[in-house]
């Protein structure tokens, strides 16, 4: 079995690119909810990864997209 200690060195060696591809073979065998926050007041929003684009490089940045993250539509929040 490996040792937390050892995923964070893995981890810590990869460089964005990398911890991109990484996640979307997470992303592509589980389930994975983002929370987005809490409206109204003390109920909790959640949102699944968008399933074309679910993470990407942005310059830098490492983006996780929704399924909200390329609508124009209102997001019906229930």
């Amino acid at each position: 079995m490996t040792e937390p200690t050892d995923l964070c060195g893995l981890v810590n060696k990869l460089n964005n690119e990398e911890i991109v591809r990484l996640l979307e073979m997470i992303f592509a065998n589980r389930p994975f909810s983002v929370f987005v926050g809490m409206f109204p007041k003390g109920t909790l929003q959640t949102a699944k990864l968008d399933q074309e684009n679910p993470v990407h490089l942005n310059g830098t940045v490492i983006q996780i997209n929704t399924e909200y993250s390329f609508t124009e539509e209102p997001i019906p929040w229930d």
